[in-house]
């Protein structure tokens, strides 16, 4: 079955809009298949680089590769490490200067002797697998995936995994399905080199977990209620996760096609519109740099799992 079957209606001149170049970048290279060599690719994609939301977060880059504020973290979704997020988020060129500079700076501060001052999640035991998952997978994609600087930040999730089950005190010790989302979502993103055996477990038993329960109830240990995040369409998410979010981590390991992902994605279809789109929230828009367009992200994530979940294998399966 070809996943565009599944639509509605014909989302692809929206997506494809001009005034966009980031969602159009991304929806020229994940959903019309254009290779790097590509001249309306690559066009676009500069457009991208000099135009919102990319451009008004890296005009605020400092010199050094990080961003003003206290630390890494500080002010919250504005800061070193929520920036390299976004910037990955928002399909940046991994090979710009600056979005290598700014993975950089991470790795060099987490490296330092007072890790960047991220001691109160670092020096604890366990625990902040969001926090290390994401800065594993923007570290990896600008290009250090296998410095050796990075490999603590691995092995720390491997060890999150194998001895905790990636529980976590900010969830009352039970093992964390955001901390688990976001641990596969930095492990799949390491270059095939640094993929240990170790790693390739580590990402089995994350995904096995957030498959283990129905994915689209988010009813995963906790002593409160699910998120109210969690049945809500939003973009960007920054270390919360919600359905959608978890079916890319599962995307990128490879694992969407696993039957028990089928209901959750069932949930997905039911929600799009008479156009073939879906409807986001950005959540956190009022703390972030640069506002965007929740709903046309969104919808180019879904229709990103479809094609993956929905396209013919080589085999013609």
């Amino acid at each position: 079955m070809l996943w565009q079957t599944l639509l509605h209606g014909d989302p692809m001149p929206w997506l494809l809009e001009k005034s966009d170049p980031a969602v159009r970048a991304l929806t020229l290279r994940q959903l019309l298949d254009r290779g790097p060599r590509d001249a309306e690719l690559r066009e676009t994609q500069q457009r991208a680089m000099t135009s919102p939301p990319i451009s008004t977060i890296l005009r605020r880059q400092r010199a050094d590769g990080a961003w003003p504020g206290q630390d890494m973290y500080v002010p919250k979704y504005q800061g070193t490490h929520w920036s390299n997020l976004l910037l990955v988020e928002y399909g940046a060129d991994p090979g710009d200067p600056r979005v290598k500079r700014a993975a950089r700076r991470v790795l060099e501060d987490l490296s330092s002797e007072d890790q960047g001052e991220m001691g109160w999640v670092l020096s604890r035991d366990h625990g902040g697998s969001c926090f290390t998952g994401n800065v594993v997978r923007y570290v990896a994609l600008a290009g250090y995936g296998s410095d050796a600087r990075l490999e603590p930040l691995v092995q720390r999730l491997v060890r999150d995994s194998k001895k905790f089950d990636a529980a976590c005190w900010i969830n009352g010790e039970d093992p964390c399905a955001w901390g688990y989302a976001r641990l596969v979502w930095g492990l799949a993103a390491l270059p095939e080199a640094a993929r240990t055996r170790e790693v390739e477990r580590t990402l089995r038993r994350g995904v096995e977990f957030l498959l283990s329960y129905k994915l689209e109830r988010g009813r995963y240990p906790t002593a409160t209620e699910p998120s109210y995040l969690w049945r809500q369409l939003s973009f960007p998410l920054f270390y919360q996760a919600d359905v959608l979010f978890v079916l890319r981590a599962i995307d990128a390991a490879g694992e969407l096609d696993d039957p028990r992902a089928q209901p959750a994605i069932a949930w997905l279809l039911a929600r799009q519109d008479e156009r073939g789109r879906w409807g986001g929230r950005a959540p956190y828009a009022d703390r972030m740099p640069s506002r965007v367009d929740a709903s046309k992200w969104v919808t180019l994530q879904v229709l990103t799992l479809l094609k993956h979940a929905f396209s013919p294998g080589e085999d013609g399966s």
